[in-house]
């Protein structure tokens, strides 16, 4: 696999350092927590599919809901809480292990996340790597705007507000990843402006110069939030660009299996590269 995001035959299938923890012959530390943050109007059951392949490859994993979201649906959605809730799930998990850890985003949480990573980075041993899922995109206040309109339009489809009425949803996702996606709530529309107002004032290109730690942008081909993929990834200074020949823009809901050992691979690798202690000794 190259810098560019050209991968070998392997996709899908869990290299050896995942399967027997030994590099070299050499035993790696027990795997990192891993923070995954949700994207857009789902809440941390978004990653519900997830969660048995990341335990049983011994990693704790915490799942935070964003300010408007999930169990935080009442609470205004600011870039000062989204910012709290993933810095916190973060130094928590890092204090309670003693260990760095993966911070993981999917579309709106990742573009969060790279902004907290970079924060993060100011915490000597916190932040083991980070891996934003279709969130290569740099928006502006008119994209974000437009976005926003766009999402906030799909509730004028019968069932796809409140995902009371699952169907839409079910055609799109299946009905695993349908239940994954709903199972902590549909954020209300209300949610989007200030969401995606938000993540248009960051400097994302700034943020991540300022991450010392792996930076991998995995996404399927498919996926449309892909547009500034490989100037992102340049500017981080430990950047990867991996395009997986699967998937669209959901495809941790719709392809679980298939990507959850990508993400396993690509998280055991950035803990290869990261085999520094804690304590930065």
């Amino acid at each position: 696999m190259n810098r560019d995001g050209v991968n070998s035959d392997d996709e899908g299938v869990l290299d050896d350092a995942v399967l027997d923890g030994a590099v070299g012959g050499a035993l790696l530390t027990a795997p990192w927590p891993v923070v995954l943050v949700h994207g857009t109007r789902t809440s941390r059951s978004q990653w519900d599919l997830q969660l048995p392949s990341l335990r049983a490859a011994g990693h704790q994993v915490d799942t935070p809901d964003l300010p408007g979201h999930g169990t935080r649906r009442g609470e205004p959605f600011t870039l000062g809480y989204a910012m709290a809730a993933i810095q916190e799930a973060v130094l928590h998990s890092h204090e309670h292990s003693g260990e760095r850890v993966h911070l993981v985003g999917s579309s709106l949480g990742g573009m969060l996340a790279i902004h907290a990573a970079a924060n993060l980075s100011a915490v000597p041993g916190a932040l083991g790597s980070l891996t934003a899922c279709g969130a290569a995109l740099q928006p502006g206040p008119r994209g974000a705007r437009l976005y926003g309109a766009l999402i906030r339009g799909t509730d004028l489809v019968p069932g796809m507000r409140t995902g009371l009425h699952g169907h839409p949803f079910t055609w799109i996702l299946g009905q695993d990843g349908t239940r994954a996606y709903l199972r902590g709530g549909r954020a209300d529309g209300s949610v989007v402006a200030p969401a995606f107002a938000a993540v248009a004032s960051l400097d994302l290109h700034e943020d991540l110069r300022r991450i010392d730690a792996p930076v991998t942008f995995l996404h399927g081909r498919g996926d449309h939030l892909r547009a500034h993929e490989r100037s992102l990834a340049a500017a981080a200074p430990q950047g990867r660009l991996e395009v997986l020949p699967y998937g669209d823009h959901m495809v941790n809901l719709k392809m679980p299996g298939r990507f959850t050992a990508d993400l396993l691979r690509v998280l055991a690798r950035a803990q290869r590269e990261q085999r520094v202690p804690a304590d930065g000794s």
